[in-house]
């Protein structure tokens, strides 16, 4: 179990001395080359397995949704703005990318700012607790806790700490955050 631990943060370390030496543009191509990868062998053991999708798979990105906006409405007065744009921040469900420059560019850097680091947050704090939350509370929360990203960048540590049906609903509710994300956060800022 240690092993397993380790190994994420030995690769950390590794990356962070070969990018010191390679160009930012052919990092961004790998990274996008070894995702498509990634989903395309995805597709292919749940085409040999002869997945059939449920109503059931479902439940995970709905409670998600759920669960993130919700909190996102009931922060925003403790956090002094406006609750729009703190249900619009939660609903990056933890694509830092996306939701930091597309709330920067609508509502400015301070609300950006905030969309970046939550998300950003979210997703590094729910990796490094994989194991724990997993253990404790179950797949469905961990899945939940990723968010978007439990359909690709995620989805080897859902793999490693839950069962096949897990990774199977993980790419599912990322693959309906992911869709719904980039369609929620403009609404919700025009609210």
């Amino acid at each position: 179990m240690m092993y397993s631990s380790i190994i994420p943060l030995l690769l950390l370390i590794l990356g962070i001395a070969v990018g010191s030496f390679v160009k930012l543009q052919l990092i961004s191509t790998t990274i996008s080359l070894l995702l498509y990868s990634l989903i395309l062998l995805i597709g292919i053991t749940l085409g040999r397995r002869k997945i059939v999708l449920r109503v059931k798979d479902l439940e995970a990105p709905v409670l998600t949704l759920v669960g993130t906006l919700i909190p996102g409405a009931i922060v925003a007065p403790i956090i002094g703005i406006p609750v729009n744009v703190s249900v619009a921040i939660s609903a990056g469900f933890g694509w830092y990318s996306l939701a930091g420059p597309l709330i920067t560019k609508i509502c400015g850097a301070k609300a950006g700012t905030i969309a970046f680091l939550s998300n950003l947050f979210r997703e590094a704090i729910s990796l490094a607790l994989a194991r724990t939350i997993s253990e404790k509370i179950g797949c469905g929360a961990l899945v939940a806790s990723i968010g978007a990203g439990s359909m690709d960048t995620a989805l080897p540590f859902v793999a490693q700490v839950c069962d096949y049906n897990w990774v199977v609903r993980s790419f599912i509710s990322g693959l309906v955050l992911t869709l719904l994300a980039p369609l929620l956060i403009p609404l919700l800022l025009g609210l």
